[in-house]
């Protein structure tokens, strides 16, 4: 699974819950009814352009790996950050696998 895929059910699952909260805290606050649509508005293009921020962020992640732009990357000064992604989405992979590798463990004894 690719590193953005793993991130975006996080961020889905987050941005879900916070328009959930939104929704709920400005219909008890008893504010106007043109203010609790302007909330509720301004919470949904934020969680949308979150949304796509990231996919940009994915979208040149992704570019500068596969095609090794480590060049590009310096003259953007992200070569670090990219460097930095690269082991964490290296250490979520390892941990995934050690992750599956117990609970195979634990169905075993279940078993």
């Amino acid at each position: 699974m690719k590193l953005w895929d793993r991130i975006q059910r996080g961020m889905e699952a987050g941005f879900d819950a916070a328009i959930s909260a939104v929704h709920v805290i400005t219909e008890r606050g008893g504010e106007g009814v043109e203010t609790i649509r302007l909330r509720r508005e301004k919470a949904r293009i934020e969680t949308e352009l979150t949304r796509r921020l990231a996919e940009l962020g994915n979208g040149v992640y992704e570019k500068i790996l596969t095609e090794r732009l480590d060049d590009l990357a310096e003259k953007l000064g992200i070569k670090n950050m990219v460097l930095e992604i690269a082991e964490s989405d290296a250490q979520m992979i390892d941990i995934d696998r050690r992750l599956k590798k117990e609970l195979n463990k634990t169905e075993e004894k279940k078993g």
